[in-house]
């Protein structure tokens, strides 16, 4: 099959999942280490309250993408350059905790085994931005320390927090100096309103019909917890393009090279997508997902060696470094509702045709 037919056939399963409701829009992009495979975006940024195409250029709310692409490259950088170790218990950077947490380390936080809660609803709180971590601290853990896999929003809360206080900058004006700038990922920042000036809301696929807010959002950040973080937070509010993911994707099938510029060293991509938590019947890397677990949104295709990360708001990346292939997948799928809850197969159904489309050899 050629490559034409390939790209033929990857567009015929997108086109007919839009007919079909599964989602509004989409971008999707295949890189390899050294070639783009595929970059297309096909059907809707926005249908309500008005209609308003998808493109290349289209601007998505990455949801919990933030926490591998900034949160934990950052984490990783930090690591390297001893500013921060991965066993540093969490009390090193924050005084009085309870004996229930005195155990936990970075390691735990990045893993998802630090035993706390999924989600707590801080926006409802009315706290200060000090006041939200200090509640976070104070609430009892749902099991101890190690001994289970709990994704949790509340670990990267933390993580991005704990890199404001090692650097004295806090993480979005961090992860643009050090990660996105250096790449030249021009076009993925939090609160893009703001920091990208020249785009408005049109330029961005939307999310949800909010009813705590009372519009449909686009340009701002959909999660609510990262919404009363002021738009920035370890968990959620990274904004990005295909075209820049691609950049990013490159940068890890590089071992964490991209043109040259150094993200991270080699070690530490190895590092990443280790699996640590085996031994407690889940498989997490640092940060990411990995492909060995049952039900994975990346199929069952991939080699054991793939690790990636999900989005609520319908987006996800993977990277296979046997295969040396990258996928970018890009959704409004909680537009204009987040019951809409399709990607959830889509996901795998579109990895495994990739997969066997430009890997069978």
């Amino acid at each position: 099959m050629n490559k034409q037919e390939r790209k033929e056939q990857i567009s015929r399963f997108l086109k007919n999942e839009l007919e079909t409701g599964a989602i509004p829009g989409v971008a999707l992009a295949l890189a390899t280490d050294k070639e783009i495979l595929f970059r297309e975006s096909f059907g809707y940024a926005q249908l309500e309250p008005f209609e308003n195409k998808m493109t290349r250029e289209t601007i998505f709310d990455l949801a919990s993408l933030t926490k591998v692409i900034a949160t934990t490259t950052a984490i990783m950088q930090l690591i390297e350059t001893g500013r921060i170790n991965l066993w540093d218990y969490l009390g090193k950077y924050y005084y009085n905790l309870s004996n229930d947490k005195k155990e936990i380390t970075v390691f735990h936080l990045l893993t998802h085994t630090s035993g706390l809660q999924a989600i707590v609803r801080l926006w409802e709180q009315g706290y200060t931005y000090e006041e939200k971590i200090k509640y976070i601290l104070d609430k009892p853990l749902q099991v101890g320390v190690g001994e289970k896999v709990i994704y949790s929003d509340l670990n990267f809360i933390l993580l991005g927090d704990l890199i404001c206080r090692v650097t004295g900058q806090r993480l979005d004006e961090y992860v643009v100096q050090h990660i996105f700038e250096p790449i030249g990922m021009a076009m993925t920042t939090f609160n893009p309103l703001r920091n990208l000036l020249f785009t408005s809301a049109k330029d961005y696929a939307a999310t949800e019909l909010c009813a705590w807010r009372g519009r449909v959002v686009a340009g701002e950040v959909h999660d609510e917890n990262a919404y009363a973080f002021g738009g920035v937070s370890g968990h959620a509010g990274l904004f990005s393009t295909i075209d820049d993911l691609c950049i990013f994707l490159q940068m890890l099938l590089n071992d964490g090279v991209y043109n040259d510029v150094k993200v991270l060293s080699h070690r530490a991509v190895k590092l990443m997508r280790r699996d640590w938590t085996s031994n407690l019947g889940a498989h997490r890397g640092l940060g990411w997902d990995l492909a060995k677990n049952s039900h994975s949104s990346g199929g069952v295709l991939f080699t054991s060696s793939a690790f990636g990360h999900t989005g609520f708001t319908g987006t996800s990346l993977w990277v296979d470094p046997e295969l040396k292939l990258g996928v970018a997948l890009l959704t409004n799928r909680v537009h204009p509702t987040r019951e809409n809850a399709r990607i959830i197969s889509l996901r795998p159904r579109l990895h495994n045709l990739i997969t066997a489309l430009y890997c069978d050899d």
